[in-house]
């Protein structure tokens, strides 16, 4: 995705995350020191315009993200943002992955208004960077607020919004690496009484036969023999005859 990934010179950590350090190339980021983000931001979930700048530097021991100007939200965008409350809505922010090149992709984030609102717009961005220094993703960290709390927060009266803004850089992590050998599976029987699905390309199951079936040819010759008695038929005349007399 992106080119000219070459050594490795600065490695850093937050103390406020639970992601892995990762180290960052900074002859391949786009200035020495950094460079700036030009965020854009949309309070009434249809449009975006301009929010302000984010200035991202790799210089420190702990690069940071620093927000030069603060925003204000004027009585139009009040009322706006006051109807993504009431709404459940979420108020959006985006900025390019690559700084100064209007052709790569937006990298968006979102948080409930009411988020917002309830921490009086105290907000805190962490923003995701690859080995070279670009954006790759974006979080609101803020505190979880309950729908009932949603609620008691949209009746209140927005007279200011003032943003107290907070920003992070976080390295990027590796995932699990996926097996590469396909897990055998395991097929499980049934509960009684439920019939199993079969697919379309299992074949069908043969029916295993009773045991009368199997074993038929001992079973009959025995219960015949048993319906006998077990003896042999006395001789003709019977075997307990008197004897003639001379």
């Amino acid at each position: 995705m992106y080119e000219d990934i070459v050594g490795k010179s600065l490695s850093f950590v937050s103390s406020r995350n639970d992601f892995e350090e990762v180290e960052l190339n900074i002859e391949s980021v786009r200035t020495k020191r950094g460079y700036t983000l030009d965020l854009e931001h949309s309070v009434d979930e249809n449009t975006f315009a301009a929010r302000g700048e984010v200035n991202i530097d790799f210089a420190p021991a702990k690069p940071t993200a620093t927000f030069p100007t603060k925003l204000v939200l004027n009585e139009q965008q009040r009322n706006a943002f006051h109807k993504l409350v009431n709404h459940g809505g979420l108020y959006t922010i985006r900025a390019r992955s690559e700084p100064g090149n209007p052709n790569s992709p937006f990298v968006v984030a979102s948080v409930p208004a009411c988020f917002l609102m309830k921490a009086r717009f105290r907000e805190d961005l962490a923003f995701h960077v690859n080995e070279v220094g670009y954006l790759i993703s974006m979080e609101f960290r803020a505190p979880y607020v309950d729908i009932n709390t949603c609620k008691d927060v949209a009746k209140r009266v927005l007279k200011e919004a003032n943003f107290y803004s907070t920003g992070n850089i976080f390295g990027a992590a590796d995932g699990p690496e996926v097996p590469r050998t396909a897990m055998a599976s395991v097929k499980v029987a049934a509960p009684p009484g439920v019939t199993p699905v079969r697919s379309e390309n299992e074949p069908e199951t043969e029916e295993q036969p009773s045991f009368f079936r199997k074993y038929w040819y001992i079973i009959v010759p025995l219960m015949l023999v048993l319906l006998q008695g077990g003896t042999e038929a006395p001789a003709q005349g019977g075997a307990g005859a008197a004897p003639a007399r001379r």
